[in-house]
């Protein structure tokens, strides 16, 4: 089990490389890639009040306190897991 202390540093790592505008991606040549805030999702299964199938605009990402990444679509915070990016 991860004390205080070391749970702060670990949180404090992440945000040396990890922003609360933009994600990092592995794009398709395998390269990494920051994408910057707005990006556009799908979503892909329905959150009230976002319906399976929707394209909304992510405008920010936080982190819960399980450490899951969660986007901020509409004003309203939802984990990362209910959307795919959208790709052009």
């Amino acid at each position: 089990m991860v004390n205080a202390s070391g749970f702060s540093k670990y949180i404090e790592g992440i945000f040396k490389v990890c922003k609360t505008d933009s994600i990092l991606i592995i794009n398709k040549w395998g390269m990494l890639e920051r994408r910057l805030c707005p990006f556009i999702v799908i979503v892909v299964k329905d959150v009230p009040p976002l319906n399976k199938g929707e394209i909304v605009w992510a405008t920010a990402v936080k982190m819960s306190l399980e450490l899951i990444d969660v986007y901020i679509v509409q004003n309203r915070a939802y984990n990362y897991y209910n959307f795919i990016l959208y790709f052009e």
